[in-house]
């Protein structure tokens, strides 16, 4: 059994070796994913453990699902930044710009939870 802030903790951890050195990409996102995914058989409504897989999931372009997911993560009633952010990439890549535009003001009115963080986002790639 996992618990959903240590999947959380290791899964971040994880998403920043990243950071500036992508040859462990495939390995850390595959563990990341695997983690979380495990935490939120334990707990399907936790709301940082959807809004940190939406993440994962965006990072490795599989956006209808990290749509999903983060869309249940807000219908939950999340005050993290990260979710509605995440949404906004998420939505960017499932080719629903106006919605996207929106997720992303509504990020702007939340604070950030320490236990998510950002999916990757490339506006110029947009």
């Amino acid at each position: 059994m996992i618990d959903t802030q240590d999947a959380l903790a290791a899964s971040k951890v994880l998403m920043q070796e990243l950071h500036g050195d992508t040859s462990r990409w495939d390995e850390n996102m595959a563990a990341a994913e695997a983690m979380l995914r495990r935490a939120l058989l334990q707990s399907p409504q936790d709301i940082a453990t959807l809004t940190g897989l939406g993440a994962v999931l965006c990072d490795q372009g599989k956006h209808q699902e990290a749509v999903a997911l983060l869309d249940l993560a807000v219908k939950l009633g999340s005050g993290d930044s990260h979710t509605h952010y995440n949404l906004g990439v998420a939505l960017l890549g499932h080719a629903q710009p106006a919605t996207a535009r929106a997720a992303f003001k509504k990020a702007q009115r939340y604070p950030a939870s320490a236990l998510t963080w950002q999916a990757c986002f490339d506006p110029q790639a947009q």
